[in-house]
């Protein structure tokens, strides 16, 4: 049990520490902020969880649905909730935090899904189904988390840095292109198809991948 949730815990060690790199002295100076917000996206992660169990009766059964509407499904039923607390939780500290450099802005948003992830790891997937999904979360739902967050945060760090309507703009793309990277994730999964499951492996090299240059991006465009 122990060493399960050791695992389960793993990632959100790894994330903070690499994402706290990005700016040492802003940690120190918010990290009561910080802990908050995790803490926050952990109870975010119970409460999106009612949500989708609520809605989500709403919707056909996968088994019963088409590719499209098990896409609708993660978008609406599931996606919009995860990544719009996620989003709530971002925006308001973006908000209430004058004067932030581009890479603070981003650890809002990463220090939001890693807890958000980190209590759906431990919750719903560590104490439920055993060791052997802990480690592969490792690899797999525990980054894609915090993939929809760099590009969260790359749009909130626009609209941060943006005067007029346009800075607006960014902020709806904020929570739309996290929504939708999510969603796709979560519909190849579903269903447990054999041949959906596989595009879901190269989904998530693709996904890794993109984020990687996008950090690549954001680090030159935001010195």
């Amino acid at each position: 049990m122990i060493l399960n949730l050791l695992v389960a815990s793993l990632p959100a060690f790894i994330f903070i520490i690499l994402f706290s790199l990005l700016d040492k002295k802003f940690i120190k100076k918010r990290w009561v902020q910080l802990l908050l917000i995790l803490i926050i996206g952990g109870i975010g992660s119970y409460i999106c969880y009612r949500f989708e169990m609520h809605f989500g009766s709403y919707f056909k059964k996968v088994k019963d649905s088409t590719y499209l509407e098990v896409l609708f499904y993660a978008i609406f039923g599931v996606a919009i909730f995860e990544e719009g607390y996620k989003w709530l939780i971002s925006t308001v500290a973006v908000t209430l935090d004058k004067k932030l450099k581009p890479f603070q802005v981003l650890i809002y948003t990463v220090f939001s899904s890693i807890g958000f992830a980190w209590f759906e790891n431990i919750v719903y997937y560590a104490l439920k189904y055993g060791l052997g999904t802990s480690i592969t979360r490792i690899f797999t739902a525990f980054p894609s988390h915090v993939c929809n967050a760099i590009w969260m945060g790359y749009f909130l760090i626009l609209y941060n840095k943006t005067k007029g309507k346009k800075k607006y703009i960014y902020l709806i793309l904020s929570l739309i292109v996290a929504t939708l990277i999510h969603a796709v994730y979560n519909s190849l999964l579903y269903g447990r198809d054999p041949v959906l499951m596989q595009y879901n492996i190269t989904y998530i090299g693709l996904l890794y991948s993109f984020t990687i240059l996008l950090f690549v991006k954001m680090k030159k465009e935001f010195k």
